[in-house]
């Protein structure tokens, strides 16, 4: 008798979605918004808050994004060659008339990676690939109130999230960012707090003033929400610290590592899961 095989799962190609630069807004000094647009953005369709897309950068000296051919699990990279250029973001708006799609990037100082290098000298008519989205965060429709907080790199899933809750939630917004400078108006519901914290140090000392923070604030009884997006260090200190000092349930949290000083190519989906 013969044993049956499994059929090898075979990797769908995504859909890698043309754009150009249609516009480029200076929010801050530290965060540029870049509106992506053209006709094969058509059919994109947001699934919820903090979702994440991807973005296809071209190589020096190409004017548009050059993908490998596309195999049964993936990119056929040949040895040696080099493997395409992306970063994850969080989609800021999406514009069904006008096709466009809004993304803020973060432009930290002293820590330059391939996407902030592009969005730094990015100009109207450059053209990106993208594909998503995927991965919003589900707010509980439950909960009593929300702690929602974040550095620089958190601040377009921020504004996704406290745009998105119920109209009376109770809600503590903490955000950390390198001076008043980078401040930008938050909407959310009524009554909604917020408190920006500057560290004065750049990049290197990101974090440290929002885990202070975060550690010492109070928070409410009852069934709350505490999402926490930033460097994957803090992060997990802060994951730590709500699950075993403050003994929230796992449920209650939503951590993401968004990046992690001194590595380059940290993978997007750092939840801290390995914290328990």
């Amino acid at each position: 008798m013969t044993q049956q095989q499994t059929p090898a799962r075979v990797r769908p190609r995504p859909n890698f979605r043309a754009a150009k630069v249609s516009e480029v807004t200076s929010l801050s000094p530290h965060l540029v918004r870049l509106t992506f647009s053209g006709p094969a953005m058509e059919g994109f369709a947001p699934n919820g808050p903090a979702e994440h897309i991807r973005i296809w950068f071209p190589r020096e000296g190409e004017e548009r994004p050059v993908l490998p051919e596309w195999g049964p699990n993936g990119f056929v990279i040949a040895d040696g060659a080099p493997r395409p250029v992306n970063r994850v973001y969080t989609p800021r708006r999406w514009r069904a008339e006008s096709l466009s799609l809004e993304v803020e990037f973060a432009l930290h100082e002293g820590i330059e990676g391939p996407g902030s290098t592009w969005a730094r000298k990015a100009k109207l008519g450059d053209e990106v690939l993208i594909t998503g989205p995927g991965g919003p965060y589900r707010i509980a429709e439950d909960a009593e109130w929300f702690v929602i907080a974040g550095d620089l790199a958190a601040v377009p899933a921020i504004a996704t999230i406290v745009e998105s809750l119920p109209a009376a939630a109770p809600t503590e917004v903490i955000v950390e960012v390198e001076s008043p400078a980078d401040e930008i108006a938050l909407a959310g519901p009524k009554g909604m707090t917020v408190r920006w914290l500057h560290n004065d140090g750049g990049v290197s000392a990101s974090g440290k003033v929002l885990e202070s923070a975060l550690r010492a604030a109070t928070l409410p009884e009852g069934n709350g929400r505490v999402f926490v997006a930033c460097e994957a260090g803090v992060m997990r200190g802060l994951r730590r610290h709500l699950l075993h000092e403050r003994g929230l349930a796992p449920e209650a949290i939503h951590t993401h590592g968004y990046w992690q000083l001194g590595e380059e190519n940290h993978p997007d989906h750092d939840l801290g899961l390995d914290v328990e």
